[in-house]
C-alpha cells in the first residue's frame, strides 16, 4: 500500500529549492533526515536547531555514517575540516526544509489528500490511506510525523510512482497549520474532528476550530473540503474553504455519503453517495460510533480522490493501525484495551462509551489517566469526565493521576458512583500494581490518557 521509500534528489535542484549555496556538493543523493541515527549511505542530513539540542554539532558524525551532504546554516561555526564536506549553506534550516519539500511536493504528480483536527488524525490517515491503497501505490505520513518538520520529511518521500499521498497536520498553538498547509498544499482536505485538545493554547472550541480551518483555505478550485455534519463549528469550517465541501453523516440522509450503521461493533456499515447512489459495505474492525465517522470520512476523501468503491473497500482489508489505539491484547484471561497514545475529552468519551459498549464475559475496568494540555480548563473538563464515568459506570475506576483522581473521581461520586469501586493512584507504576491485582481472568481492561501519563508502562509492569 505504502512507498515512503528514499527517494533520489538532484542535489543542485535541491539547493536551489532550499534557497542556499552549495560546496562540493555530489550529483545527487537518496533520502533526506534530521537524524544521525537515521542516517543511510547517501543521503541529506539537515542539521536542525532546537531549544535543547543543536544538530550542527553532529554533522560530522553524520558524514561518518554515510551522508552524501548537509544542509547547515550560515551561522554555523564549522571546524577547518569542513571546507571540504559537501554542505548546503541556508540561513535557516528549518525554514529550507519546509521550503524544499513544497517544491517537491509541486513536482509530484499525486493526488494530496491534508488532513487535521483535534483527534482521530492519525485513525483517518491510516484509513484513507489503505482506502486510497486499492486505487495506485500511496505515500503516507509515517506514524504521527506531522508538525514541521515531520511534514515536510514525510513530503520528500514522495515519488513519480505515488498516486495517492496521505498526510497529517498537527498543532500545538495558534499559527502552525496554516504554515503546513502553505507547504502541504492539499487537493482534498479533511477535519477529523474538532475538540478541547490543546486548549491551553487557543482558548476556545471556536479558536481551535478556525486554527484547523486554515488547510481548507489553501485548497484549489477543484478541490474538496471533506466535513462531517455533527462537527463541532461545522458552518465555519464549512466558511473556511476554497473549494466545495463534500458532507458526511451517520444520522443526516441528504449528506454527500451517509453511513449507516450496521455493527458498530466490527465497524461495520453501509455507506451510500448521493452523487451516484452507489452504495458500498465497508467494515473496519475498529468498534464504536467515533471510528465509523471517522471511517467516513476517509472513504469519502477516497472516492473524491477518484479512488473506485470497490476498489477502496477491498484496500480497507489492509488497514493496520500504529499502536496503542484500539489496541486489544490479553494478560492472563483479562482482555486490555490500549488506547493511551493520548487523550483529550472527546476522545475519552468516545473511546470509554465504546468500551462499556463492546463484549464482556467479566467486569470491566476502566484505567483512566489526566488529560494534559487543557491550562484553565482543567478542572470542569475533567469534572465532565466525572459526570460521563458515573453515567456509564464501569465495574471499577483506576484514576491515574492529580487531576483524574481528583476531579474525575471526585465528580463520578458526587453524581451517585460508589466510592468503593474507586481507586486512586499517582502515576502508572502504582497503577500497574493496582490493575494487576484487581483484574481476573473474563474481565476487561480499558487504559486511556493522554501520553504523557504513559499508561502504556502498566502492561510492562502487569503481573499474572
Amino acid at each position: 500500500m505504502s512507498n515512503g521509500d528514499p527517494q533520489v534528489f538532484d542535489a543542485a535542484a535541491f539547493a536551489v529549492w532550499a534557497g542556499g549555496d552549495a560546496q562540493a556538493l555530489p550529483a545527487a543523493f537518496r533520502g533526506v533526515t534530521q537524524d544521525t541515527r537515521q542516517v543511510t549511505p547517501g543521503c541529506l542530513y539537515v542539521a536542525l536547531r532546537g531549544e535543547r539540542f543543536d544538530g550542527h554539532d553532529f554533522v560530522a558524525q553524520a558524514f561518518q555514517n554515510g551522508a552524501a551532504a548537509a544542509l547547515v546554516e550560515r551561522a554555523w561555526r564549522a571546524p577547518d575540516e569542513a571546507a571540504g564536506w559537501p554542505l548546503v549553506r541556508v540561513p535557516d534550516t528549518r525554514r529550507a526544509l519546509a521550503d524544499a519539500a513544497r517544491a517537491w511536493r509541486r513536482r509530484q504528480p499525486a493526488r494530496i489528500v491534508g488532513i487535521t483536527g483535534s483527534s482521530g488524525k492519525t485513525t483517518v490517515k491510516e484509513m484513507a490511506a489503505a482506502l486510497c491503497g486499492g486505487g495506485g501505490p500511496v505515500c503516507a505520513t509515517r506514524g504521527n510525523l506531522n508538525n514541521e518538520i515531520g511534514l515536510p520529511l514525510s513530503l520528500l518521500t514522495l515519488g513519480a510512482e505515488t498516486a495517492y499521498g496521505i498526510f497529517e497536520a498537527g498543532t500545538n498553538h495558534p499559527g502552525e497549520i496554516a504554515g503546513l498547509a502553505d507547504v502541504l498544499r492539499p487537493d482534498i482536505a479533511i477535519i477529523a474532528s474538532i475538540g478541547c485538545a490543546h486548549i491551553e493554547h487557543f482558548g476556545s472550541l471556536e479558536a481551535i476550530a478556525l486554527e484547523k480551518g486554515e488547510l481548507l483555505r489553501v485548497l484549489p478550485s477543484g478541490g474538496a473540503a471533506v466535513l462531517c455534519r455533527e462537527t463541532v463549528c461545522f458552518e465555519r469550517l464549512a466558511a473556511c474553504a476554497t473549494a466545495p465541501v463534500v458532507t458526511t453523516s451517520l444520522t443526516t440522509r441528504e449528506s454527500d455519503y451517509y453511513g449507516e450503521p450496521l455493527d458498530l461493533s466490527v465497524g461495520r456499515m453501509r455507506v451510500s453517495e448521493r452523487a451516484t447512489g452507489e452504495q458500498t459495505e465497508l467494515r473496519s474492525g475498529l468498534p464504536g460510533e467515533h471510528n465509523a465517522s471517522n471511517l467516513l470520512l476517509a472513504f469519502a476523501a477516497a472516492r473524491t480522490a477518484g479512488v473506485p468503491a470497490g476498489a477502496a473497500a477491498e484496500g480497507l482489508a489492509r488497514l493496520v493501525l500504529p499502536g496503542m489505539r484500539w489496541d486489544v491484547s490479553e494478560r492472563g484471561g483479562v482482555t486490555v484495551v490500549n488506547d493511551a497514545y493520548n487523550a483529550n475529552p472527546q476522545s475519552m468519551r468516545a473511546v470509554l462509551r465504546t468500551f462499556m459498549q463492546a463484549p464482556c464475559a467479566g467486569r470491566r475496568i476502566a484505567v483512566l489517566g489526566d488529560m494534559l494540555e487543557l491550562g484553565a480548563h482543567t478542572e470542569v473538563l475533567h469534572r465532565e469526565l466525572g459526570c460521563v464515568v458515573a453515567e456509564l459506570a464501569p465495574d471499577a475506576l483506576v484514576a491515574v493521576g492529580f487531576d483524574t483522581a481528583r476531579y474525575v473521581a471526585d465528580e463520578a461520586v458526587k453524581r451517585g458512583y460508589p466510592a468503593a469501586r474507586v481507586t486512586c493512584c499517582a502515576d502508572a507504576a502504582d497503577a500497574a500494581a493496582t490493575v494487576s491485582a484487581l483484574a481476573r481472568a473474563g474481565d476487561s481492561v480499558l487504559l486511556k490518557a493522554s501520553r504523557g501519563m504513559r499508561l502504556e508502562r502498566i502492561l510492562d509492569a502487569w503481573t499474572v
